[in-house]
């Protein structure tokens, strides 16, 4: 799980849960079935407040990796910002997009590394197969690489910077927080020390903070089925001498020396986050593989704070008008239509609601509105059909008892203009 500063995390948690009302997002708690993985998978999917309002929108799709120890959950906050924060630059013209975290957790240990591995799977392949066609084919998110980003912290950070190396066609840009961008001496050196400090000698086990994540990353970059009682080849040996052949193998996933595959118009575009004081010693990676996008004159832009391996909300918050930018751009260029919706008039309370609601609205003209209930499909499930409404503030009540519990949207048409809003019933 990413670590965060409470004090921090408390106070932005807090003021997104005060604006919740605002009802900027439209937060899936999805699962589906996985071919390549032959498993259930859970998935978070966050849609535009207006997803449902315009039918016709297509959306760019935000892919979110989560770090080491954590599933599909870890993206909510990112997700809540995002959606609260897109938008201040007015020149922005395009829809929020639809943001997404899958669950790349598995046994036995503590992440996929996001790699295909004998240990764990085949957890590229269930991403870039499984994961963008669940999403492609049930939302709708544009099929085109333009409309693909990718971010990730820790172990997704390194994630996300590989699937844009490997897969330049597919992704448009990235933004990689904290991840492994370079197999350095420097990083092996250090992790074999935290290693030997947490056991006591050279020959690892599965206990301490380093160790396992020491050992989750060997499970994805050196398996071997043979080696018992973790299934891994450990780069050092019980002597602390390095072994070449295990070194081999990760050097072949250094992210820094990949860049030189990437076509010389790949219109890939990096945003790179880490802290300068990082204890995993992620920072002197992103220098290195700032060296390799720099050689080969690639752009990228950065943000290096002081601090640790923590997740850095204010990086983040300048990532977000970055690859909105992005988006836009992305719209404008590709003569994809935007259509942009007011939701400041329309109020649903209390939520969570039980027995009723209250559904309130602001009309400038006498006026004849319809208000009902959708389930997350879209269906009208309970409607109180046309009400005639005065000028001025309204307030209509609404009773929900008969409905099931769960997650609905209220939707209220005046004339030709449609507003939703979100409402949990328990």
């Amino acid at each position: 799980m990413k670590p965060i500063a409470y004090f921090i995390s408390v106070c932005l948690l807090t003021g997104f849960l005060k604006t919740a009302t605002a009802q900027s997002y439209i937060r899936l708690d999805a699962s589906f079935y996985s071919e390549t993985l032959d498993e259930v998978k859970n998935i978070d999917v966050f849609l535009p407040a207006d997803y449902y309002v315009h039918p016709e929108q297509q959306y760019a799709t935000i892919y979110y990796l989560h770090g080491m120890n954590a599933n599909q959950n870890e993206g909510t906050t990112d997700a809540l910002i995002y959606y609260n924060t897109h938008g201040e630059d007015t020149t922005i013209t395009s829809p929020p997009a639809i943001f997404v975290c899958s669950d790349n957790s598995c046994e036995p240990y503590e992440g996929s590394y996001y790699m295909n591995s004998v240990l764990y799977g085949p957890y590229e392949d269930y991403f870039m197969q499984d994961v963008i066609e669940f999403v492609e084919s049930n939302f709708r998110a544009i099929p085109d690489k333009n409309f693909r980003f990718l971010t990730g912290w820790s172990m997704g950070g390194t994630g996300a910077a590989r699937f844009a190396l490997k897969y330049p066609d597919q992704f448009r840009a990235v933004v990689s927080c904290e991840g492994m961008m370079a197999v350095l001496d420097t990083l092996l050196n250090a992790w074999r020390s935290f290693c030997y400090q947490e056991n006591g000698s050279y020959n690892i086990t599965y206990n301490g903070y380093y160790s396992k994540k020491f050992i989750t990353s060997c499970g994805a970059l050196s398996p071997n089925l043979n080696i018992e009682p973790y299934y891994v080849e450990i780069p050092f040996d019980t002597m602390g001498n390095w072994v070449d052949t295990v070194l081999d193998k990760w050097r072949r996933e250094d992210l820094s020396a990949m860049v030189r595959n990437l076509p010389d118009e790949n219109q890939l575009s990096w945003f790179l986050v880490c802290g300068k004081q990082d204890v995993m010693c992620t920072y002197p990676t992103y220098l290195t593989f700032m060296d390799s996008l720099d050689a080969y004159e690639i752009g990228y832009d950065s943000d290096y704070f002081e601090g640790g391996h923590v997740w850095h909300p204010e990086s983040w918050l300048l990532a977000i008008p970055w690859l909105d930018s992005i988006i836009d751009l992305s719209y404008r260029s590709l003569g994809v239509e935007t259509t942009l919706a007011d939701f400041s008039a329309m109020e649903v309370f209390p939520v969570p609601a039980q027995d009723f609601i209250n559904i309130s609205f602001l009309l400038d003209n006498p006026e004849t509105v319809e208000i009902g209930i959708m389930d997350l499909q879209g269906r009208i499930v309970k409607s109180i059909g046309r009400v005639s409404a005065g000028s001025g503030y309204q307030t209509v009540q609404m009773d929900i008892q008969t409905l099931p519990s769960g997650i609905y949207l209220c939707r209220l048409q005046v004339g030709e203009q449609t507003m939703v809003k979100r409402l949990i019933k328990l």
